[in-house]
């Protein structure tokens, strides 16, 4: 299973489960296994972001064999990639972006 997870890109047309906010994509996180996710970092004002679900996903043990980070923010996509690689060392992370 794929999930993607961004507050204003259109959602892939198919594979995909798909949500707009941190806290529906941690929901998904905790029920269903996933072989691949798509971050972006900014959900919305004064939501939380991409990096809290990775933060999340490492506070509970939730592997995902790969992680890509499909942000336009600059600085928050540079800390959710190191933050993968310090704390997801088995997972391929990946930065392709997405188009709106």
């Amino acid at each position: 299973m794929k999930l993607f997870v961004d507050d204003t890109r259109e959602f892939p047309e198919w594979g995909y489960e798909c949500c707009r906010d941190a806290e529906n994509a941690i929901l998904l996180l905790s029920f269903l296994k996933f072989d691949y996710i798509s971050l972006d970092y900014s959900l919305g004002m004064n939501c939380k972001n991409g990096l809290d679900i990775l933060i999340w996903m490492k506070e509970h043990d939730i592997f995902v064999p790969e992680i890509n980070i499909h942000s336009n923010h600059i600085e928050g996509r540079e800390k959710m990639y190191l933050y993968c690689k310090e704390n997801f060392p088995k997972s391929k992370i990946t930065r392709k972006i997405f188009q709106k």
